[in-house]
């Protein structure tokens, strides 16, 4: 039997190897070993000036170049375009956009870069001319919410290098999930530009791959961000930012990044990252300063634009039989926040996407079943969640009778009901019972009001099913109020009953 000793010793060993075969695949020694770098270059003046994070956040378009899950976030369509000044002559543009599709969202991008005044010079060290070199790739991503909390996306990416003398072609893939535990906090993980290799000729070279962890806190005016990246061509690194919402018009960001760059080399200042938005209505205009110590500073600039309010939310309805609790394909009508009807899929669930917030009606209904009606707040960029249970059509019966709880005596009392169809009677004076007969099958609020003061009201759920009598006893209670009076008369009388213990003595003696 192996020793607990040896067990850790083992359990260590496995811990080192792990963390030797990380370090292998993601380590220095692999630095500048893979090719078309432009897949290293983050896209977005706001997740640049917040030092680069936004695995854990990703709420706008670009989350299709970040995180492809966050798209899944999105219900409304959202334009943006970037421009990305760089130093020696070196320009890239981005464009990207977003459309809810389905119960997801479908995201479509493309980043183009190109670097002019390329000098020639021949084996003499003469200058023959000036060329240019350019790139770029198009990406096409859909994430999804599998549940209220956790989301999931993929995007593809067609990469195209054009360099002085030959070109080269690939394609790689981004996998990515977002989980949120709560409201506030935001987990995201993602693998990056996964694929064989970009092919220039006969060679071919790998692709940067990289993973990323992303931790998001998000509060009414503030965001912290939180972004740990392990490269498979260098060694891994880490950045943290964070925006604050001065006025609903301006946000500020800044941020902190521990790589991909050698900021040792480059100056500590080369380390801070800042920016800030400017909101107009349905448009942001994003800004990002960048530096890299004597190389230079860099600008980026974007603007983003949403074609329908940002503050849409999204309601997904269940239909379920009562007996079975299996799904029912069932018809719904909507009234209120958006109009109109629609019918589940056959798992008795259908999703409302880019819902006005306030409150929806929704009734539904199926062959051979009672309809029902609900009610749901809709809520800006939440998921809701509205479950409708189908009873059967046909009619039952409803028996009871009321009783005082303490003496059993029979009560008179007013009987209201409220359900697939409402009314009231009265219980029979002597026998204090009630019928109701033909009763659609249903659920039914039952409210029993005493005719005499002295006791209470009550009320209950009861549900009547097709072709049975349901039966129910209801044992009132006597108001606070008369128990009190009650308590207080006894008091009272023993009171009055117990001798005095201590007479008063006669003046006289």
């Amino acid at each position: 039997m192996q020793s607990p000793k040896a067990a850790q010793e083992e359990q260590k060993m496995a811990m080192d190897l792990l963390l030797l075969s990380i370090l292998a695949f993601f380590g220095r020694g692999n630095i500048g070993t893979t090719a078309f770098p432009l897949l290293k270059v983050p896209v977005g003046p706001r997740a640049c000036a917040m030092g680069e994070t936004y695995t854990g956040l990703v709420d706008d378009v670009n989350s299709l170049f970040w995180n492809p899950a966050g798209l899944g976030h999105l219900s409304n369509i959202q334009f943006g375009f970037s421009h990305h000044e760089w130093f020696a002559q070196t320009r890239d543009e981005n464009l990207g956009a977003s459309f809810p599709l389905g119960p997801g969202c479908l995201g479509i991008g493309a980043v183009y870069s190109a670097t002019e005044g390329i000098e020639i010079w021949n084996p003499e060290n003469n200058q023959t001319e000036e060329t240019s070199i350019r790139c770029g790739y198009a990406a096409l991503g859909y994430g999804i919410g599998i549940t209220p909390k956790i989301l999931c996306g993929l995007s593809v990416k067609g990469l195209y290098d054009q360099l002085t003398e030959n070109a080269g072609t690939g394609a790689c893939a981004d996998i990515g999930l977002l989980y949120k535990p709560i409201r506030q906090l935001g987990i995201g993980l993602t693998g990056q530009n996964l694929g064989l290799g970009m092919h220039y000729g006969s060679e071919k070279f790998p692709l940067p791959i990289m993973v990323k962890l992303g931790l998001s806190y998000t509060q009414s005016r503030f965001c912290l961000l939180f972004d740990a990246n392990a490269p498979r061509d260098n060694i891994p690194n880490f950045h943290l930012g964070g925006e604050y919402l001065l006025n609903r018009f301006v946000t500020l960001r800044s941020g902190l990044r521990f790589g991909p760059q050698d900021w040792r080399s480059l100056s500590w200042p080369s380390i801070f990252t800042a920016g800030c938005g400017f909101h107009y209505d349905r448009f942001i205009l994003d800004y990002a300063l960048v530096p890299y110590g004597p190389l230079g500073m860099t600008h980026r600039i974007a603007v983003r634009m949403s074609l329908h309010p940002t503050f849409l939310g999204r309601v997904r309805l269940h239909a379920i039989e009562f007996k079975t609790n299996q799904p029912l394909q069932a018809r719904f009508k909507l009234e209120g926040t958006q109009q109109g009807n629609s019918s589940t899929d056959e798992n008795g669930t259908f999703a409302l996407e880019g819902i006005e917030p306030g409150w929806l009606k929704v009734t539904a209904d199926a062959d051979g079943y009672n309809p029902a009606t609900e009610s749901i707040l809709v809520e800006p960029r939440t998921t809701r969640n509205l479950k409708f249970i189908l009873h059967k059509s046909g009619t039952g019966s409803l028996w009871g009778a009321v009783y005082d709880a303490a003496t059993r005596r029979t009560l008179s009392a007013q009987v209201d009901y409220d359900g697939p169809v409402q009314g009231n009677l009265e219980t029979d004076k002597i026998e204090g019972s009630f019928i109701l007969r033909k009763l659609p099958a249903g659920n039914y609020d039952i409210t029993i009001t005493p005719l005499d003061s002295l006791f209470q009201k009550q009320s209950t759920t009861i549900t009547i099913e097709p072709g049975k009598l349901t039966s129910q006893i209801f044992m009132l209670e006597r108001a606070l109020h008369e128990i009190a009076t009650d308590s207080l008369l006894q008091d009272t009388l023993r009171t009055k009953t117990v001798p005095d213990e201590h007479p008063r003595k006669n003046k006289n003696q």
